[in-house]
């Protein structure tokens, strides 16, 4: 072989096709589309939607009394008349939809493409799709990720648990903010000052110096947040992971992980984490526990990983960068629950994602946090694993005007 032929550069290494993408190349993955949303009338939307909540459009319970019966029909209203309690009610009555001012059909076609979004759809998209408001179609995704939060991140799982930590907000984003990344260095590296020499007329020196991490946590900055996931393995080879439930924690100590562990986890599972010591008490507390130094190795010689956790840490750092860039720390649970949502129904078909997604989200009941939300009702507080912490909102202060550009 001559040395032109043996020093030729190689090609960059693909990334391997996973069972997923193949799944979303099949038939099977598409069985439902915008056009078959566009042939719904008024009243095949409420009929859509009634069948999801209630499995029929004629015989449902009413949301006032809980009337199950075949109640009147009101056709050009398109709503209900118990006949128990004699109010009247329509499909999202009672639901997080409750008292909404946009057409049902819309609501369904924003829902749509909302949950297709392979990493996110933020909601300024969907104003320029959809020519609404922009306070409208962001309560309107807010209200889903709110029913993701109350009905889909709840719930005890058995089995074997990945559980990592990452951070999200907060770390580093400050000074990397609208400044170019990368390049090269023209300036001298600058040696750490506990490496120099002592100069001459400072103190006499007593003791080692202060090692560099020394009083890490009192520099973090005061809006780092850590989002914690744990993932139950499937019990299908090559399938990943079957259920998510995330938490947002104010630091990855022993007291966060161990409250997100024991709310989610029965004492029966068994966890694969990194080396933190913060997990180093799950032996005594599960069934099992095995750390994997990732300094050291990706996975043990016995398969031992938690790569399902690494994974959903990059869907969600991809979804928090790249898609809604500025996500503050009061919805940031939030945001996760929508992450972990679509990280579990990655291989359901785009009908069924739709429908599974308005089942969970309408059946939370009403709204509690975003009802009347154009009329300055706001939460005042973000979701922590060790509870409700008050929090300030982003927006403009009351009385503000617009700034007009010149």
């Amino acid at each position: 072989m001559s040395a032109v032929a043996a020093e030729k550069p190689k090609l960059f290494p693909l990334r391997r096709r996973t069972g997923t993408a193949a799944f979303h190349l099949s038939k099977e993955a598409v069985d439902f589309g915008s056009e078959d949303l566009e042939r719904l009338t008024d009243l095949g939307a409420v009929r859509f939607v009634a069948n999801l909540l209630w499995g029929s459009y004629k015989e449902m319970p009413c949301p006032h009394c809980g009337t199950i019966d075949e109640h009147y029909w009101r056709r050009k209203e398109l709503r209900w008349k118990c006949r128990g309690c004699g109010k009247t009610f329509s499909v999202t009555s009672g639901t997080v939809f409750a008292d909404r001012k946009l057409p049902l059909k819309k609501i369904l076609k924003i829902a749509y493409g909302w949950a297709n979004g392979a990493s996110g759809k933020p909601a300024l998209q969907l104003r320029r799709d959809w020519n609404v408001a922009y306070t409208t179609v962001f309560a309107l995704v807010h209200k889903l990720r709110e029913g993701l939060v109350r009905g889909f991140n709840t719930g005890v799982l058995c089995g074997v648990q990945e559980m990592d930590g990452m951070d999200i907000n907060g770390r580093r984003y400050r000074e990397k903010r609208n400044k170019p990344q990368g390049g090269k260095r023209t300036d001298k590296p600058k040696i750490p000052e506990h490496l120099l020499k002592p100069k001459e007329e400072a103190a006499p020196f007593i003791g080692p110096p202060d090692p560099p991490k020394h009083g890490k946590t009192a520099r973090q900055p005061a809006d780092r947040r850590i989002l914690l996931v744990m993932r139950q393995r499937g019990v299908v080879p090559r399938l990943g992971a079957m259920a998510t439930r995330i938490g947002v924690a104010l630091n990855e100590s022993t007291a966060t992980v161990t409250a997100m562990a024991t709310r989610f986890a029965s004492a029966e599972s068994r966890f694969n984490t990194d080396e933190d010591p913060a997990y180093a008490a799950f032996g005594k507390l599960f069934a099992g526990h095995k750390a994997v130094c990732h300094s050291e190795t990706y996975s043990l010689p016995d398969g031992t990983n938690n790569n399902q956790a690494e994974s959903f840490n990059f869907r969600m750092r991809r979804s928090a960068e790249g898609i809604y860039l500025s996500a503050s720390n009061k919805y940031l649970a939030d945001y996760a629950a929508e992450n972990a949502w679509r990280e579990d129904t990655r291989r359901l078909s785009t009908g069924k994602k739709l429908q599974y997604l308005l089942r969970v989200a309408m059946w939370v009941g009403l709204s509690r946090w975003w009802r009347g939300y154009r009329q300055g009702k706001h939460r005042a507080f973000e979701m922590l694993v060790s509870g409700e912490q008050p929090a300030k909102g982003r927006g403009r202060t009351k009385g503000a005007k617009p700034k007009v550009p010149c």
